[in-house]
């Protein structure tokens, strides 16, 4: 307990009282880390955590069932974050033109999409509408830049990823391990491959959801639902050093696209945007 004596020290004393309710209550909220210290994952969940702040060191870290990462899975409607990239590397989409779109899994379908109304809703309809414009050569291109099939066990025996323009809204026949499709979705973001700046600026509008003013911060992500597998990719960005980037595979009997969702955002401590 402190104490104070009376008379010439008493302004000397609230002046130090000042100071140190300062440093309580008025702690610059960038000092804070963005993840969780201690993340405890749910049953038949797993979860790998890249993060990097200003003057700290950089942290991979990974929880829950080592058995997920020995395991290849189809990557999902996540899948669709490179194909965007394609598209706009290639110039071959306008992103803010909007499509009239129908998908039964999105509220009020038939309804106008532009780019990042797709990413968000997941359409499968707006990529298989726009994918003419792109062609899988070219597609093929972009994910060998980035390396995305390098593990694709599939390309060893000559396999093709490629089934049918409608495979294009889980990425057909490949198969990753956790690890990889986390690993992808960090380098992209953090431009590790050296694209074109406006390109990856781009990108990152497209895959915009929702502004965490409780973080001072951005949040940025996709969806995924295929085979039992839910898959939320998230980056929460405060400054080019300073962000959080999330892969959370759920592969719960009772999991969801909109519980997985809501997982990121409870790990981010970040509201809930509006789903509809």
């Amino acid at each position: 307990m402190f104490r104070f004596s009376e008379g010439k020290n008493s302004a000397l004393g609230c002046f130090l009282l000042f100071q140190l309710s300062s440093l309580f209550f008025f702690t610059p909220l960038h000092s804070q880390n963005f993840s969780s210290k201690t993340i405890t994952p749910n049953s038949d969940e797993l979860i790998l955590v890249t993060e990097v702040s200003s003057g700290g060191p950089r942290s991979e870290k990974v929880y829950g069932s080592s058995e997920f990462l020995k395991r290849e899975y189809s990557p999902a409607s996540t899948f669709k974050t490179y194909l965007v990239l394609s598209l706009l590397e290639n110039h071959s989409i306008d992103p803010k033109e909007k499509i009239e779109c129908s998908d039964k899994h999105i509220k009020d379908s038939p309804r106008l999409l532009d780019l990042r109304d797709a990413l968000f809703y997941s359409s499968n309809d707006y990529f298989e509408k726009v994918f003419s414009k792109l062609g899988k050569e070219k597609l093929d291109l972009t994910l060998r830049k980035i390396g995305y099939l390098e593990n694709f066990k599939s390309k060893v025996s000559g396999e093709d990823w490629w089934i049918d323009l409608v495979g294009l809204k889980h990425g057909g026949k490949i198969r990753l391990t956790p690890k990889k499709i986390h690993s992808s979705w960090t380098k992209i973001f953090e431009n590790a491959y050296k694209l074109p700046k406006d390109i990856v600026e781009e990108w990152r509008k497209t895959l915009f959801w929702s502004e965490c003013p409780e973080r001072e911060a951005n949040v940025y992500g996709k969806t995924g639902s295929w085979e039992g597998n839910f898959w939320f990719q998230g980056a929460l960005l405060r400054s080019e050093n300073d962000y959080v980037i999330y892969t959370i595979l759920n592969r719960s009997k009772s999991g969801s696209r909109t519980g997985t969702i809501q997982r990121f955002y409870e790990l981010t401590r970040c509201k809930v945007p509006s789903l509809e």
